[in-house]
């Protein structure tokens, strides 16, 4: 009975985590499903927003810089011609130059190294050894015989944000390059890319940063040091080369050490420079997953509570299926006047033990109440009724938990022993009959009663329950015809 229930219980059990695992995991692949989707859109309205204000920023320099710009291109062609005249760089009076335009002049010699500027902390600066990027891009400037000039850059030593134009001598010999800071400009307070960048991170909780990379693969910043893709991962630089190839956007997902993930987008965009040049920038952004872990986090909270409930439904259901089948399984097992087991358990009882490999001897005892019949003439079936429920009660005593004791009906019983010997069925069936022998002293309703017993033992595995039975049929009735009141016992051998 409880092997049932517990397997009964396990049964319910096991059912319901399996139906609430299938439940909530169709329910987590939806949702996936659904933040990807989700996730996608949001993502796209980010980036779309992200390049339409950083073309804002560009379109309001290029619209207001017009007059900064004709200055530039003005004196870098004014200095490209003193040259002609007075190719003695060294003899130029360049403070005179930074206070009539108020702009830095650098001038870089054919090794990229910076020999004459209004900005002396530069003079001397190798940008070959500093700055490969840069200096790679001034080798292709001094091949073209005309003025450039770019958007918003670092300088090299300062490292604020400037503006920055170009202009070889006529024989390549040098470059010219005039810049003007922007930082302390009115239209860079205005526009500019950090604060859009800041303000788009306030307004969107999965986005981590937004930078900016130029052309020649330097970040827009205003940090102290210069950062440059080559600073970034393998991995990243992997990805950013496939942008600059392909011109467009890609990613790649990073799983950090607690269990988050930060994925890294490079989205390419071109900016259109006063001289109608399209420069290429790449926007290099970085989500976190913080929404996503927040709605996982919230389904995992809904499993474990529908996991509770399914579990204190199964409890409730287990209570109910319980009291249905409790009193059915009792009615098929146990004999409902004396709760022993009945005829029905005790074949399969016994067959159970013959199967068993490990069993040794199975005993049997049969018990039969003599001229119980009387009792229930001269007393009444209550009576007699009462009469079996003590003899149940003598039997259980007589082998406590040795075995187990049986109701065939009317006023037969048996013992069973799992693994016995022929004195311990002995000394069970003398404490039976001094047990019934007691009664009859104290009780006159069993002065009409006297009990007859017959044993036997299976001694060979392969001898069958009717074999068993038969045998101990025979010693019963050997101890009625010879008087009854007795135990008689028989052996196979």
């Amino acid at each position: 009975m409880q092997k049932l229930l517990a397997k009964l219980l396990l049964s319910l059990l096991i059912f319901t985590i399996i139906i609430v695992c299938v439940i909530t995991l169709a329910n987590r692949h939806l949702l996936v499903q659904d933040i990807k989707q989700r996730q996608d859109e949001s993502r796209a309205l980010i980036e779309n927003h992200i390049l339409s204000d950083m073309q804002m920023v560009d379109n309001a320099h290029f619209y207001f810089n017009r007059t900064y710009f004709e200055q530039m291109k003005n004196e870098l062609l004014f200095l490209q011609n003193y040259y002609e005249s007075n190719p003695d760089i060294y003899s130029w009076d360049v403070q005179e130059i930074n206070d009539r335009t108020g702009m830095q002049l650098y001038i870089i010699d054919s090794q990229n190294k910076i020999v004459v500027s209004t900005n002396e902390p530069s003079v001397g600066l190798d940008l070959s050894e500093c700055c490969a990027r840069f200096a790679a891009f001034l080798d292709k400037r001094r091949q073209w015989d005309e003025f450039y000039t770019d958007g918003i850059e670092n300088a090299e030593v300062t490292k604020d944000l400037w503006k920055f134009s170009f202009l070889p001598t006529k024989d390549k010999q040098y470059i010219l390059e005039l810049g003007g800071e922007l930082q302390g400009s009115p239209i860079f307070k205005t526009f500019n890319y950090f604060d859009t960048a800041d303000s788009l991170i306030v307004e969107y909780e999965d986005l981590h940063s937004i930078e900016i990379i130029s052309e020649e693969g330097f970040f827009l910043q205003t940090r102290d040091d210069i950062k440059t893709i080559d600073e970034l991962s393998t991995e990243l630089k992997e990805v950013y080369q496939k942008v600059t190839e392909t011109d467009q956007p890609a990613e790649v997902i990073i799983n950090l050490k607690n269990g988050k993930m930060d994925t890294h987008r490079f989205i390419p965009y071109h900016v259109v420079n006063e001289q109608g040049d399209s420069t290429k920038r790449i926007i290099y952004v970085q989500y976190s997953n913080c929404t996503e872990l927040q709605l996982l986090y919230k389904n995992t909270q809904q499993f474990w509570m529908l996991l509770g409930v399914g579990i204190v439904t199964a409890g409730i259901l287990l209570v109910i299926i319980l009291k249905i089948l409790t009193e059915t399984i009792r009615l098929a097992t146990f004999d409902q006047l004396t709760g022993v087991y009945n005829r029905s358990s005790y074949l399969k009882y016994i067959e159970r033990l013959i199967q068993k490999k490990n069993m040794k001897h199975i005993g049997l005892l049969l018990i039969d109440l003599d001229n119980f019949k009387q009792v229930n003439d001269q007393y009444g079936h209550l009576e007699g009724d009462e009469v079996l429920k003590q003899m149940a009660d003598i039997l259980r005593n007589a082998i406590g938990k040795k075995g187990s004791v049986v109701r065939f009906g009317g006023d037969e019983f048996a013992i069973v022993l799992e693994d016995a010997n022929d004195q311990e069925l002995h000394n069970i069936a003398n404490d039976v009959l001094t047990s019934v022998r007691k009664k009859q002293q104290e009780h006159s309703i069993w002065k009409l009663l006297s009990v007859s017993i017959g044993g036997t033992i299976q001694e060979n595995p392969q001898e069958t329950e009717v074999n068993i039975f038969m045998r101990g049929d025979k010693a019963l009735y050997q101890s009625k015809n010879m008087g009854k009141d007795q135990y008689s016992f028989i052996s196979n051998k």
